[in-house]
């Protein structure tokens, strides 16, 4: 037997209008009517609008109960082979098989068909170009052979080594297949 101590205290029974309150409903609703105080029950059994208020709280747990059921029970619901296996193809590929191959060519041909104009106009200035290019190749010669006549050579033949292969193992660090790295997984930055 429940003493007083056990049952919820009279401002979370009744509210100020003199109804029962909706944690006395959720209590009765779940089958918890021993922490109820025996006046909030006989006010539940003589109130109509709190009868019906504690119907609707009834249908509300069931409803949940229900819910929770659901969740606890593993659902087996068919999975077609096809979609097995394009799930488990990468995105690349799934992408590919999905692509409007006619769309995207014809897009590419109007761009290029858009952009024909303005390669034309520069097909005049590939002379300046190459000049600008060749003028570039030797200012490049003419440093390296200041630099390789300097004092500094050694220093800097060594630092420019050094370079390159720190490079060279951070590109085959980040390239190997299977690496943890951030960078050499798909969809990476």
């Amino acid at each position: 037997m429940m003493d007083d101590l056990d049952k919820l205290p009279p401002d979370l029974a009744f509210q100020h209008d003199g109804h029962v309150t909706d944690v006395v409903l959720s209590s009765v609703a779940d089958g918890e009517a021993g922490i109820v105080p025996a006046d909030a029950l006989s006010h539940l059994d003589g109130c109509d609008h709190c009868a019906e208020r504690l119907g609707a709280e009834a249908l509300l747990s069931v409803h949940a109960g229900e819910l929770l059921a659901e969740l606890a029970e593993p659902s087996f619901a068919p999975v077609r082979v096809a979609e097995k296996a394009a799930a488990k193809a990468p995105a690349s590929v799934r992408g590919l098989a999905t692509l409007p191959k006619r769309a995207v060519l014809g897009a590419l041909l109007l761009a290029a068909l858009g952009a024909l104009p303005a390669i034309l106009d520069q097909i005049a200035h590939v002379p300046t170009l190459v000049g600008t290019i060749g003028h570039a190749m030797l200012m490049l010669g003419r440093s390296a052979a200041v630099v390789s006549k300097s004092e500094m050579f050694p220093a800097l033949a060594f630092a420019a080594s050094a370079v390159l292969m720190i490079s060279g193992l951070v590109v085959s660090r980040v390239s190997r297949p299977g690496s943890s790295n951030d960078f050499a997984q798909e969809g990476g930055v």
